[in-house]
This record gives C-alpha cells, sequence and structure tokens, in this order.
C-alpha cells in the first residue's frame, strides 16, 4: 500500500512537471510569434503607422527636430525627431500625423532580436535568416512591416536599421 501512495505521487509529481514543461515551451513559442516588427524603448514598444502624438509624448524630449520634404505631390513635409541612438520620422496620413519611419543610429539600442548600428553582416543573417540581401541592403518582412538594414556600400557592418511599413505587392 506503501509503495503504491509513493508511486501515485511520483507519477502526479511527473505529470505535473511534464505539463509546466509543455506550458512553457508553448508559451515561449508563443511569445516567439510576431505579427510585426515593433522598437522598444523603455520599456515601450512603438511601430510605424501608431499615432505621432502617442510615441512622441511616451519618447520625451527630442535632442533636436528636422523638417523634411516628402515626395508627395501635396508638398507636404514629414519631421524627424531625433534621440540618443535612432530618430522617428512622422508624416500626415489623412490629416493625421503617424510614425513613418523609426530609424537606429547607434549602437546604444538594438532590434527585439538583438540587431544593433555597428553588427557585422554575419549578425543580421544569423538574428534575421530570411532577410533578402541586395549590395549592402538586407530587407526584411513580417506582417505589414519591414526592416530594412544597411550595412553600407562595402557591405562590412550595420550602418542603419530603418522599420518601415513593408512595401504593398
Amino acid at each position: 500500500m506503501k509503495t503504491q501512495k509513493i508511486a501515485g505521487k511520483r507519477m502526479a509529481t511527473m505529470a505535473m512537471a511534464a505539463f509546466m514543461a509543455i506550458s512553457t515551451v508553448s508559451g515561449a513559442m508563443a511569445a516567439e510569434q510576431k505579427e510585426k516588427y515593433t522598437f522598444t524603448y523603455k520599456e515601450q514598444k512603438f511601430e510605424t503607422g501608431m499615432a505621432a502624438d502617442a510615441a512622441l509624448k511616451a519618447l520625451g524630449k527630442e535632442k533636436d527636430t528636422k523638417v523634411l520634404a516628402n515626395c508627395a505631390d501635396d508638398g507636404g513635409k514629414d519631421k524627424a525627431y531625433m534621440y540618443d541612438g535612432f530618430q522617428v520620422v512622422t508624416t500626415k496620413i489623412n490629416k493625421k500625423e503617424v510614425v513613418k519611419e523609426i530609424n537606429l543610429t547607434g549602437d546604444g539600442v538594438s532590434t527585439e532580436e538583438g540587431l544593433k548600428v555597428g553588427d557585422l553582416p554575419a549578425a543580421v543573417k544569423k538574428a534575421y535568416p530570411n532577410a533578402q540581401s541586395d549590395n549592402g541592403l538586407y530587407t526584411v518582412v513580417l506582417g505589414d512591416t519591414q526592416l530594412v538594414i544597411d550595412c553600407g556600400f562595402r557591405d562590412d557592418k550595420v550602418v542603419m536599421i530603418t522599420y518601415e511599413a513593408a512595401e504593398k505587392k
């Protein structure tokens, strides 16, 4: 009888351990499956297309701003807000200012996959094995977003990473 109780407790413990292991693995897999690329800064996520006022409020005071001419026929102007290691470019769509792109320009920030300015092309390929390469530019698409990773003309190191809306096919 005592042996049966011990065996029963062991089976229950093993079943619980197996359940926890499966839950952990499936939870980790769910966490890895993303629908789009987002930039995380100070534990907040930022993405292209989000309202510019919400993004800029969450980011705090910028170091500098620039007005950029865009290619729109309406003579529109984009704005670039510079922060340490990155910039946020906004544009107007239907009279609403939204985040057009996020450019990582310094090595103090990285993508959620760990890639940063200064990394080698091998790191790009490791972080984004499906990235398409064209003369030092690596592009990887996820949902309606894409990352364009610029490794310079010599394809020797990452000089800028851009989050932007994916091109429609």
